[in-house]
């Protein structure tokens, strides 16, 4: 990994730290999330897993479209560093 590669990904883990935050503050039940990334196909091998407590925890934030709101700020949030990921590259998963 050279040294930009590692800068970049240091700036990524930070905004989906800070975008993880607001959607514990802001969706019940949500638990965290990760990513995975390749930096050389960036950002075509970009995925992001977003996990709750349980299968009702999921199925209430859908019913509450709290989803979108979740794929919004992720989606937001890599794109100040001028990431643009698509909206199916964001899965939301249970524990």
């Amino acid at each position: 990994m050279t040294k930009t590669q590692k800068q970049l990904d240091k700036r990524i883990r930070q905004q989906l730290t800070i975008a993880c935050e607001q959607i514990k503050d802001n969706v019940e039940s949500f638990s965290f999330l990760t990513h995975s990334v390749d930096l050389n196909n960036l950002p075509s091998k970009f995925t992001v897993s977003c996990y709750f407590i349980d299968d009702i925890a999921l199925e209430q934030a859908k019913q509450n479209n709290q989803l979108d709101y979740i794929v919004q700020l992720i989606c937001n949030a890599l794109a100040s560093l001028n990431i643009h990921i698509k909206n199916n590259a964001i899965s939301f998963l249970k524990q």
